[in-house]
C-alpha cells in the first residue's frame, strides 16, 4: 500500500482465508486487509488501494480483476508467497495473468526449503 501514499493506483488481494481466533469470533484475512487500508485512509488520502479477492489459479477472480484493473500491472509486488510448494503452479497462473515483458515483478520471501529455489529456477 505505500505505492498508494505517492499517488499510484494500487490494487491489494488476498485470498480471504478464514481466521477464527474464539468461538464467538470469525473473521478472514480479506476482512483485515480492508480494514487496514481503513484504518490508513488519513495518510492514503484520496488514493487508497483497492482490495480485492484473489486465490491464486481462480479464472473467475482473475477475470475480475483483469476486467477492473488495466493489465498489465507496471509493478507487482508479492511477499511470503512461496511458503507452499503445492500453490507453485497456481501462483505462476496468477503472475502468467498480471504480469507481461514491461512488468517489474518484486517478490520476497523467508528461505525455509529448496521449493523456493525450484520455483526460480523452473
Amino acid at each position: 500500500g505505500i505505492a498508494a501514499v505517492g499517488g499510484a493506483r494500487v490494487v491489494l488481494t488476498d485470498p480471504g482465508v478464514a481466521v477464527n481466533l474464539a468461538a464467538d469470533y470469525s473473521s478472514n484475512t480479506l476482512d483485515w486487509l480492508a480494514a487496514n487500508v481503513a484504518d490508513n485512509e488519513a495518510a492514503l488520502r484520496e488514493r487508497a488501494p483497492a482490495v480485492r479477492r484473489l486465490v491464486w489459479g481462480d479464472e473467475a477472480h482473475t477475470a475480475a480483476l483483469l476486467a477492473e484493473f488495466a493489465s498489465p500491472f507496471d509493478l507487482v509486488v508479492g511477499a511470503e508467497l512461496l511458503y507452499d510448494p503445492d500453490q507453485y503452479p497456481a501462483l505462476l497462473r496468477a503472475l502468467d495473468a498480471f504480469v507481461a515483458g514491461g512488468t517489474l515483478a518484486l517478490l520476497g520471501f523467508t528461505h525455509r526449503h529448496e521449493g523456493e529455489r525450484r520455483f526460480f529456477e523452473g
